[in-house]
This record gives structure tokens, sequence and C-alpha cells, in this order.
């Protein structure tokens, strides 16, 4: 009897090349770099690695130590730049701080040769690393995603012609630098800006982009060309300058068909830029399906000039016909939030569902008569369900239960779906 043919079969080992490298992508770098103990077959086959995914699991930082943190990350950083074979489609380095900025040079250099497709490089806030030009020669990308650099593009450079994703993370960039390479990349899909350093106004140019998403501090933007947009997330924070940047006049300059999703964060009401703003982006974006708006905390003070701005607006050319579901957090109930929910519910048709989270901290009287006008807003959608969510905190006291069950009693049709955290009450348009 031949024993031979009881001995177990290899067939990893024999699979072609693309499924290797697809099991091995699964693996960490020094994971991967184990199997070369395998089997003499298997020696060599993670130099082949198409994807390189470097974090700081391979470099554990220490602040006592940090010039070995330094030589560690070099030495395994060269190890693969030397000894890799084949292209390298998708890089990505996180590291906890700048500890090798000539290491990265290096790197981005071999990318360039090895054909980069996507590459990713993020470093802790605080710290920048000066991008190298030969980065603006890795002409295949089409995901770049960059934190904590300063960019600033060699005069030769002509776009990415290929990039379809760009991410910029606390990078420092001049404004019309910025543009220019918004501009450059034609094919460029998705674009996501978060706290870009130098920028006060931005024009964005980028007629093929489908997502848009901003958080800024002091950033205004323009959206000059950019017709195919379907999703856009806008946050700001305290000291953005939104009134005169996205929720300017001309930076909402013709509409929107192709918007789908809307979220919008640190809105101000009390604000009447910004309530003249999201009032255009309304008008703007016929087909919007999903909106959400995440309201700034701001004094209840009732200003003459926002109540004399509602009274004078006509709503007629607002038409939500595919408007599906809102969600607006942080309510307390003011005259302009108000507006906004009764504009929401008389130009949506097909309004399926509607959440409102209070941002009141307890459930008192002014707030029961809140919900309870809310209730009677007519609705265009026979459909449309509210429902309103509030932290179970505010139902504490027995009185203020009580008045919660005198609201549901009131409202009719309720569920109630009550946990430790929150309390949630429901109502059809029957």
């Amino acid at each position: 009897m031949d024993i031979s043919q009881f001995q177990p079969v290899d067939r990893i080992s024999n699979l072609t090349y693309n499924v290797i490298d697809k099991i091995l992508m699964h693996f960490t770098i020094r994971d991967a770099a184990k199997t070369s103990i395998l089997s003499k077959e298997w020696r060599y086959k993670w130099l082949n690695l198409s994807q390189l995914i470097f974090d700081d699991t391979l470099w554990q930082e220490s602040e006592r130590n940090r010039e070995l943190t330094r030589m560690k990350f070099v030495e395994i950083l060269y190890q693969v730049l030397l000894r890799h074979q084949g292209p390298v489609t998708k890089m990505s380095l996180i590291i906890p701080e700048l500890i090798g900025g000539s290491e990265i040079d290096h790197l981005i250099y071999f990318l360039w040769k090895k054909g980069v497709e996507e590459f990713t490089l993020k470093m802790r806030v605080g710290e920048e690393y000066k991008l190298p030009s030969s980065l603006f020669m890795c002409l295949q990308l089409k995901d770049l995603s960059l934190s904590s650099c300063l960019i600033n593009p060699p005069p030769s450079f002509k776009g990415f012609n290929r990039l379809i994703r760009l991410e910029l993370d606390f990078v420092t960039i001049d404004d019309r630098v910025l543009e220019n390479l918004i501009s450059s990349c034609p094919l460029l899909e998705q674009l996501v800006l978060h706290f870009i350093n130098n920028v006060d106004y931005l024009e964005i140019d980028a007629p093929m982009l489908k997502l848009f998403e901003l958080n800024c501090s002091t950033a205004s933007v323009f959206l000059k060309n950019s017709p195919h947009l379907a999703i856009v997330s806008v946050a700001c924070g305290e000291e953005c300058d939104f009134g005169d940047g996205i929720h300017d006049d001309k930076a909402i300059p013709a509409t929107f068909n192709n918007l789908k999703i809307l979220n919008l964060s640190a809105i101000s009401l009390e604000s009447l830029e910004e309530l003249s703003s999201v009032l255009r982006l309304m008008r703007s974006c016929p087909n919007l399906e999903e909106v959400k708006i995440v309201m700034f905390p701001y004094a209840a003070d009732e200003r003459s000039d926002i109540m004399d701005f509602l009274k004078a607006q006509d709503y007629s050319d607002v038409l939500l016909n595919r408007l599906k579901k809102v969600t607006l957090s942080n309510i307390i109930g003011l005259v302009p939030e108000m507006a906004l929910i009764k504009l929401l519910l008389e130009k949506s048709p097909t309004l399926k569902r509607m959440v409102i989270v209070w941002g009141a901290f307890k459930f008192d009287d002014e707030l029961l008569r809140t919900m309870k006008e809310l209730i009677r807003f007519s609705r265009a959608s026979p459909n449309a369900e509210a429902e309103g969510i509030m932290f179970a905190r505010s139902l504490a006291p027995n009185r203020m239960k009580k008045s919660f069950l005198d609201y549901i009693s009131y409202v009719g049709q309720v569920k109630i779906e009550a946990s430790r955290h929150q309390a949630i009450a429901k109502k059809g348009n029957g």
C-alpha cells in the first residue's frame, strides 16, 4: 500500500498569486511576515503583498523612549521597502507622532515607483509633516487621505487625473492651493475636509462630486460647480462663519437635483443668516430623501428680526416631494425650530418618519405645550409618523411623569418605548 496517498495535501501553497494576496490582506504586516516560516514555498510570499498597512500596533509608543520607537519604526519600514516585490496598490501609514520625516519621504518615493492607487497617512494632531514633491508624482492615485501635513504642490503639478476620493484632516494648505488641487481632480466624487488651516474662503469646482463632508472652524465655502452632489454633511464649530459660507446666497447658486441626503450639525437658528440659509437649502434641494439637523445649543431669546423674517416668508416654491425621513436634534421649542418643523411636515407628501430629539433638560409644562402644538401641525403625508425622544431623567419628578402621561393621552394613538436612558412617544397622523 502506498502510504503517500494518506499524506495531507497542501492545497493553499499552490493557489494563484491573486488568491494568496487576498488571504494575506487580512493579516497585519507582522503576521503576514510570520508566514515565511511555514515552508520553503511561503518564505517570500508575504513580500508580494499589494496592500501594506502600517499602524501603531507595530511600534507601541513610549514617551520615555521615543528614540527607541523611532528606531523600531525605521527598521520595520526599511525591511519591507527593501525586500518587497511587485506592485503596491494600497498603502496605509498610521503613526502616533512624527517619528521619521525623512523615512516617510523615502516611503512615498517608493510608492511612486510601485504605482500606488490608495494612500493614507495619519499622524498625531499638532505635528506637521511637509509632503515631498514625489507624492504629487503618484498620478495613479484614486484615493488619498492625509492628516497633520503641510501641503504645497510643486509648480509642475497638474493634478491627479484619476483621483476619486480626497480626505484632508488638520492639514495646512493655502486656500487658493486647495481650490486648484480640487479642480485639478476631474474625476473627484468624494471630498472630506476636516479643520483645514489657512483656509478662510473656498470655491469648490468639482463637476463629478457626489459626496461632500465639511467640518470647519472658520472656513466659508462656495459650491461653485457640483451638479451631481447626492450627500452633503456640514458641521460647524462655534466660531465658524457659517453665514458667509455654505449658507450665503451665492454659496447655493442653483438647484441640486441629485442631492438625496443632507446632514447639518451645530446649526444656530438664532442667527438670521443660518435660518434663511437652511430655508434656501430646502428650496434648492427638491429631491431630498433624508434630512438630519443637529441644532447648536443657544439661549432661548426670541429675536424680533427672526420673527419678522418668518412672517414675511412665502413657502410656495418649497417642494420636498421625495423626503421620507427627518431627524432634528437639540430641539427646545423656539419659534424658528417650530417653523422649520411645520414647513417640513407641510411640504413633504411622502414623509414616513420625523424624529425630534428634545434638548430640554426637564419635562415641564412649557415643553408639554410645545409638544401638543407640534401634534396639531398639518401634514402633507397621511403616513407621516412623529416621534419625540427625551432623556428619562427629564421625567424624574412624579408630577412631570403624570404630565407626560397626560400628553400621551392627549395625542391619541401612541406607542411608548421607555428605558433607563430615554422615553419615546410616537404618533401617526390618525
